[in-house]
């Protein structure tokens, strides 16, 4: 809303006075409350009539704070004109001032010189430190300045043993070193370099410690120090004085110059444009105007430049002020009453008699001089979160004389008669708060504070309230633009965010456009994550997860011209071929032990294996290679990649490690390969490369113009620096996108500070918590600015943070929204909000009016009364746990743990929709009773023409029905042994073992040499030493198995499959002997269990049916297990028929509803040559007492002893796919009625046809 009176003003400079201000230039200050206000003195400033033609041609230029305020200024200056052209904006006053010294100065190469970038700062000090690290022990002598902080960085690296270690422990520390105090001279450049009592020579001010430094003279510590009531300790005053000593050597002996030269450059500029033979010229390289939109940050000596600017060009600030009052000198409440307790304290403690009314007659007195009744502030929230805006203020009041240019207020006095409103209006007049001075309106939803438990749940939380906001209709339409929310925490709320708030519209949901502002898009930080991964790999284990890590990033499938179906494939091969960890010989080599040569399953190991496959598709030695026999055609080109991959891998393999190897590379060498390996992944047009290009481009040329402007004894061509450090300097340029940090036409989410001053409809603060916000923490280490004395104008985090929070309180325009979590998400225990939170709370509950009863709101009420009872449940309770003041229950809105929590359905207050969460929330609430139990309710089962089944697979179903139900249903719980092994083999478990005695059967077969058949083994057995040892064992475990096969026959029986014809539609294709013969002997290099001895049974059913002889009862199904030999025998074709129906009835069955008769559970006592007892009962057979307890205490066993994976135990309930079917079902009654159907007759025949010996 622009406001009349303002535009008054602004004619009225523009109209009546633009003549004379274009004849006499000076620096202008429009100040106002609101943003649109101060956009309209843009307009008026940048369209007033010029008396040249060619003035419409000049560049205007803007200086703003932020990319953010540039690009909300560029927004609206298009909307008015219709267009953006021929505007430049400078980030900061200090962008502009090297900006100007650029354009006025004639050498140009002097300026770029002395304007050294924050990187080539901290190089050049990590440089400069370097030499004092090199000893294996500090070589300092203790009276060197420079010891402390050596001696810091030598103590970081105490604890490790090994020097390479240590030395690089020690690089590391200086480097994080260099980068704070690049930090620390940055900062003292700008507020503690410059003269402030403008001293004809040498600078003598307390506040200019860069000259005093440059003099190599100690600063005074102890007149410096903030005054306390307390004494300053030794200890602190001892480290103070260290610190100031080794920055002051820094400094004088590696930047003084410098800075002495950016000196010299400013004092040039400023003689030209004094000098009136050089002003004409200079100024026609500067614009007529500067523009200084809001200040963010004010260093006195910047303010100092403008005001001199402004002696020759037109400079205009257009200065947001939350106030119209003068309030340059207030302060906060409570440090005055701290302040005057201390007074009187001091008084006592001088004169220990003193009575109660001369104490009151000297506070009189000193307060009279102090002046501190005038300086105390009438409005607390604006003092005690706004110090840096008073700061600002209170260096802008100096202009406001009008004796330097014209000072315009254009404040405007209309609020919204909402809560919001009234603090707002309070804070712009400075009205003192009155207890319960205002009534609360019962539809005032303009302050909203949410209660939740996690972060997670304020998300959820918001998106369904920013759904019902925006569905809203209102005056003006509500748009996702009108919306900004702010974080302390935005690194660690993105991936939630990005979880809530999907990216693309689905189905399912409402759709949310968001923009993450100031964070890298996925894309990039993929894209980046793909071309490290070549340097990165081979510095950790190189195990298949992270190799397919890497190769599922799209860049690098885009690099190497791959799809999602070849990638799956490249897996798999590597993953047959016997790929577990390691790259090559090389990289194993690093983690193996000197007199540990084998180095299989390695990535090259396995790509050895499959470019032989290629020419030799069979499993045989090829020159000390194992050739992989499944290769097909389709895999050549893959392979071809594989092989590009390891190349390119095994090229950079050592990048990451050069420096520590002894290879110090320029950093300039670096920075060209790493461009060249973006350049080789954009040019397979991986586009989202772009942004890391430009800052390894940028990076470039800031060191070769530092390059080409050293000093001979700099050498800054020839730093060098460890890679890990180029890449973590890249890598904080990206994730740290605040030239990305701007308004958008969506839902804005931002770090809180870098979006302000800027207002939205709706502002919303998440994580409002106590350690969270304000941000104490994030200080500069060695920071004298933090230890000393602290000027105007000076910056801190906390006080950035607290007024970032003014600034939402303010900026607000229609509603204001704060998020905590108010309750621990484990225990449920009360959490208290940030203090900043607390302290808004309290001066609401001051000034709202106090009801007339202490009742919840009445959406809360209803809410209440419908739980009350049937989850003895309090609302009150946590509302007086949370010590919510009573008139403040309707700001307060209060969100259980689960976004399925029925009572978040049931409140009028809570904005809920009938999603998913309503769904669940509903079969919550539904009545409680016995479950109706649905196993026994027959699935329909697919009848085909034809249905021919494999006895194999047949038999692996029958004996364990959970699997074969679930077939039924089209699902599978994939099995350990499916899961892909990424860890070689150490010492070979039972599959192994019967893996190689199995190898073992083939090859005796094939008649093979057992040497060469060691060889064929090698992606089987295990590493290392152990390989020779349980190649020995299993070769004398066949031979056993061999001799006790000589007492059934000479070798294996040969088999073949026959066709055994069920009925019309079904037939089973079945394994048996080749021959007519009496016994059908095999040998199998498992051992004897439960579901193996089943097998063997329902084979040799199989075998006597398709035999269908009068004299089958002679013949013999014998296996020679590892452990057992078990045979079959004394059957005949018709009892086998009638068995073998049995079984058939059992898989008809399984497949309707779930059966739980696990073959390994009921055969369990045959594996110790144990029966189970039945008895008669009912007219059928059931399990003995006594057999019953063993099957159920076998069904029941939790393996807590066992060290076995129960999930894999079929004979057990905690088996993964029992559990999956019975998961809400009676397990033990399924398991009794299963037993007293089928097990009689399809078990009791085994324990008397079946021996094990």
């Amino acid at each position: 809303m622009i406001v009349y009176g303002f535009v008054h003003k602004i004619l009225y400079i523009k109209n009546d006075e633009a003549v004379r201000l274009q004849q006499h230039m000076g620096i202008h200050v429009i100040q106002s409350q609101r943003l649109e206000v101060l956009l309209q003195g843009v307009m008026t400033a940048i369209t007033q009539p010029s008396t040249s033609p060619f003035q419409v041609f000049k560049t205007q230029h803007f200086i703003v704070p932020s990319p953010a305020q540039e690009q909300w200024l560029t927004q609206k200056i298009a909307e008015q004109q219709g267009m953006t052209a021929n505007y430049q904006f400078h980030q900061k006053i200090r962008g502009f001032q090297w900006f100007a010294y650029q354009q006025v100065l004639e050498n140009k190469e002097q300026v770029r010189k002395a304007n050294i970038p924050h990187l080539i700062l901290k190089w050049r000090i990590y440089q400069a430190l370097q030499p004092f690290i090199q000893a294996e022990q500090i070589n300092l002598a203790l009276e060197h300045p420079l010891y402390s902080i050596v001696q810091r960085i030598y103590d970081s690296a105490d604890q490790l043993k090994h020097s390479i270690e240590k030395q690089l422990k020690k690089q590391s520390m200086l480097y994080w070193v260099a980068e704070q105090v690049a930090h620390l001279f940055s900062n003292y450049m700008i507020y503690r370099g410059n003269c402030q009592q403008g001293c004809v020579q040498e600078c003598h001010c307390a506040g200019n410690w860069l000259a005093a430094w440059g003099q190599n003279r100690a600063l005074n510590i102890e007149h410096l120090m903030p005054k306390t009531d307390q004494p300053i300790s030794a200890f602190t005053l001892n480290h103070t004085q260290q610190l100031e000593a080794w920055q002051r050597w820094l400094w004088q002996n590696y930047f003084h110059d410098d800075f002495v030269e950016m000196q010299r450059i400013d004092a040039d500029f400023w003689q030209i444009l004094d000098d009136e033979q050089t002003r004409a010229k200079a100024l026609e390289q500067l614009p007529n105007q500067v523009i200084v939109f809001t200040i963010l940050d004010l260093p006195p000596s910047q303010l100092q430049f403008l005001r001199r600017l402004g002696q020759y060009l037109d400079v205009v600030i257009l200065h947001y002020n939350p106030s119209q009052e003068y309030w340059a000198d207030s302060v906060d409440p409570l440090w005055k009453q701290r302040y005057d307790l201390g007074v009187k304290e001091r008084f006592v403690a001088q004169n220990p008699k003193a009575t109660d009314a001369q104490i009151n007659t000297f506070f009189e007195q000193f307060t009279l001089h102090f002046n501190s009744q005038a300086r105390e502030s009438r409005h607390p929230l604006l003092t005690r979160l706004g110090k840096q805006a008073r700061d600002h203020f209170s260096l802008l009041s100096q202009l406001s004389t009008g004796e330097e240019g014209k000072w315009v207020d254009a404040f405007d006095d209309y609020f919204p008669e909402t809560l919001l409103g009234k603090i707002q209006s309070d804070i712009f007049y400075l009205n003192e708060p009155t207890p319960q001075q205002y009534p609360l309106a019962e539809h005032d939803e303009s302050i909203q504070i949410h209660v939740c438990h996690s972060s997670l749940r304020q998300l959820e939380v918001l998106k369904e309230h920013l759904t019902h906001w925006l569905s809203q209709t209102d005056k003006q339409p509500r748009r996702p633009s009108d919306v900004l929310i702010l974080t302390p925490n935005l690194a660690e709320l993105e991936p939630l965010i990005r979880s809530v708030f999907p990216a693309v519209p689905n189905d399912h949901e409402v759709f949310l456009p968001v923009k993450i502002a100031g964070v890298a898009l996925l894309d990039i930080l993929n894209a980046w994550r793909a071309v490290l991964g070549r340097l990165q790999l081979t510095q950790s284990r190189f195990t298949q997860d992270e190799f397919a890590d890497w190769l599922s990033l799209s860049a690098t499938q885009q690099r190497y011209g791959l799809d999602y179906s070849q990638t799956q494939r490249i897996l798999a091969l590597l993953n047959e071929a016997g790929f577990k960890r390691g790259f090559d010989a090389e990289h194993l080599k690093q983690s193996l032990s000197a007199d540990d040569h084998d180095y299989r399953y390695s990535f090259k190991f396995a790509l050895d294996r499959l470019a032989l496959g290629i020419a030799v598709p069979v499993h045989v030695m090829v020159q000390q290679t194992l050739s992989y026999a499944q290769v097909q055609p389709s895999d050549f080109e893959l392979i071809g990649i594989l092989i590009e991959m390891y190349q390119h891998i095994a090229e950079r393999r050592n990048w990451l490690i050069a420096h520590e190897q002894g290879q110090r590379l320029p950093v300039e060498t670096w920075l060209k390969r790493i461009k060249a390996d973006i350049q080789e992944f954009e040019q397979a047009d991986v586009v989202a490369l772009k942004a890391v290009r430009d800052i390894v481009q940028k990076q470039e040329r800031m060191l070769t113009l530092a390059s080409f402007y050293e000093d001979a004894e700099t050498h800054l061509d020839r730093i060098s620096l460890p890679l890990p450090y180029i890449i973590e300097e890249i890598q904080r340029n990206l994730e740290n996108q605040s030239a990305q940090v701007e308004p958008t036409g969506q839902i804005t989410f931002s770090q809180i500070g870098q979006i302000r001053p800027i207002p939205y409809r709706l502002i919303v603060l998440l994580s409002l918590d106590t350690g969270k916000f304000p941000n104490r923490d994030s200080h500069i280490p060695f920071d004298l600015m933090d230890v000393l004395r602290q000027q105007l104008g000076d910056r801190s985090r906390l006080e950035d943070d607290q007024g970032a929070f003014l600034d939402a309180v303010l900026l607000a325009q229609d509603q204001l929204w704060l998020f905590y979590n108010g309750f621990d998400i484990s225990d449920g225990e009360v959490r208290e909000p940030s203090s900043v939170l607390q302290g808004f709370r309290d001066h609401s509950a001051l000034i709202v009016k106090s009801p007339l009863s202490k009742s919840l709101p009445q959406g809360e009420t209803s809410a209440l009364h419908s739980e009350k009872g049937t989850r003895g449940y309090s609302l009150r309770e946590d509302y007086e746990k949370l010590q919510i003041p009573p008139q403040l229950y309707p700001l307060y809105h209060l969100h259980p743990l689960q976004p399925f929590d029925p009572l978040g359905f049931v409140s009028d207050r809570s904005v809920r929709y009938q999603d998913h969460w309503y769904q669940v929330a509903n079969q919550i609430q539904q009545v409680k009773g016995e479950r109706q139990a649905w196993v026994n309710t027959a699935y329909s089962v697919e009848q085909n023409d034809m249905t021919i089944l494999d006895s194999q697979q047949w038999i692996q179903s029958i004996t364990f029905p959970a699997r074969l139900y679930l077939k039924t249903l089209g699902i599978e719980n994939l099995g350990a042994t499916e899961l892909l092994d990424q860890t070689e083999p150490l010492v070979l478990d039972g599959l192994g073992k019967y893996a190689i005695r199995h190898f073992l059967q083939q090859q005796d077969a094939k008649q093979t040499h057992q040497a060469a058949a060691a060889t064929l083994l090698q992606d089987q057995l295990p590493v290392g030493k152990v390989q020779h040892s349980a190649w020995q064992q299993s070769c004398v475990e066949q031979q056993r198995l061999l001799a006790r096969l000589q007492d059934y026959a000479v070798a294996p029986t040969e088999t073949t499959q026959r066709v055994w014809r069920i009925s019309k539609n079904l037939q089973m294709s079945c394994i048996t002997p080749k021959q007519m013969v009496k016994d059908w002997v095999s040998l199998d290099a498992s051992s004897a269990r439960a579901k193996r001895i089943a097998k063997v049974w329902l084979e040799y059913l199989l075998w006597l049916m398709v035999l269908s002889s009068d004299t089958a009862t002679a013949n013999r199904r014998i296996v020679v297990f590892s452990d057992q030999t078990v045979i079959c025998e004394g059957l005949s074709s018709q009892q086998a028929q009638k068995y073998l129906q049995t079984w058939l009835l059992l898989w008809q069955d399984a497949q309707q509803q779930p059966v739980v008769l696990p073959t390994a559970l009921l055969l369990k006592p045959l594996e110790k040559g144990k029966k189970h007892q039945w008895i008669e009962q009912g007219g059928k057979h059931v399990l003995s007492e006594e057999s019953q307890k063993q099957v159920l205490k076998d069904w029941n066993d939790t393996g807590d002893f066992s060290g076995f994976d129960m999930t894999q135990n079929e004979a057990c309930k905690l088996h993964q796919d029992w559990q999956f079917i019975l998961q809400e079902q009676d397990a033990t009654a399924l398991l009794q009625y299963a037993c007293d159907r089928y097990a009689y007759d399809l078990y009791q025949p085994i324990f008397d046809y079946v021996s094990v010996e």
